[in-house]
């Protein structure tokens, strides 16, 4: 893991609700190459601003600050149609849930068994599921049906905890009878393999998700820590996190592309989408936060398929 090269970090506590004014700390790099501590503000409350001084203070100023904003799961064209072979990218939820993006294809190290990686609140419904609900594709909110779109059942999921830390949202689903394309990033090219673990500051990335579809950004920091993300069980911490932005005025993803797959500019997967803002970034159309995918992948004993 990449640490924070000499950077003060203060210990955080976990993030119960939006009055506590969730500050996320990471590490990010200025235009004349030095790492500094990136901090991203959820809030514009008077607490959170002395806890930015205090921060700068410790910090002896080598920070970048940017508020954010509240940050919610990414829960949207072929995207949301019936793709039969499955697709890297396609619409897909629990029976119950509302819509979000099939990330990729992994291997089970112990069973050597085909599954697909979202997240826990795409085919878990947020810890509600219970292995072999099923799983549709399209997803519900595009039109899929228990009766025709089940593609696969809830495997086993990674649970969210509200008292604690997080690092991972992300679930797996076993496939049921369908034929799927394992690396066609479809318009984008061909899944290359898994890339290394550290995502440094300014990393060309991009994702095919349910609701944007294709989109390209940029790594803006990393090793993010203290992320307050917003569920329907209230606000969750998520440490060791990536940020990114979109490049040109288009944002990098919106809400129904939690579980898309990202991967840098030499197709290798990276991350795993899973939440973002409204606004924020060099375009002010939001910022996204993903899992690292090695990270991700090692939690749930998984490898990935390319």
């Amino acid at each position: 893991m990449v640490r924070t090269r000499g950077i003060p970090r203060e210990p955080q506590p976990p993030v119960a609700a939006a009055d506590n004014a969730p500050i996320a700390l990471g590490i990010t790099r200025q235009r004349h190459g030095e790492y500094v501590l990136a901090v991203r503000v959820q809030s514009r409350s008077e607490r959170a601003r002395h806890r930015i001084e205090d921060i700068r203070r410790q910090a002896c100023a080598e920070v970048d600050v940017r508020f954010v904003g509240r940050i919610v799961r990414r829960s949207g064209p072929w995207f949301r149609r019936a793709n039969r072979p499955l697709l890297i990218g396609g619409s897909l939820g629990h029976s119950a849930a509302e819509a979000g993006t099939l990330g990729c294809f992994v291997r089970d190290r112990a069973t050597q068994e085909v599954l697909v990686l979202s997240n826990n609140h795409v085919l878990a419904r947020e810890n509600l599921g219970s292995p072999g609900d099923a799983i549709l594709q399209p997803a519900r909110a595009d039109g899929g049906r228990e009766s025709r779109h089940t593609v696969g059942r809830l495997e086993r999921f990674i649970s969210l905890a509200s008292d604690g830390v997080n690092h991972v949202d992300a679930a797996l689903a076993s496939l049921q009878d369908v034929e799927s394309d394992h690396c066609t990033l479809t318009e984008h090219g061909r899944l290359a393999g898994l890339g290394e673990p550290f995502l440094d500051e300014g990393t060309e990335v991009a994702k095919i998700g349910r609701t944007t579809g294709i989109s390209r950004g940029r790594v803006t920091a990393f090793e993010v820590d203290n992320v307050g993300v917003w569920f329907d069980q209230g606000y969750l911490r998520f440490d060791r996190q990536v940020e990114i932005e979109g490049v040109g005025s288009e944002p990098f993803s919106r809400a129904g592309d939690s579980g898309s797959l990202i991967v840098d500019a030499g197709c290798l997967a990276v991350g795993l989408l899973f939440a973002g803002t409204d606004f924020g970034g060099a375009s002010g159309e939001g910022l996204t936060y993903a899992n690292p995918l090695a990270l991700t992948l090692d939690t749930l004993a998984v490898d990935l398929l390319s």
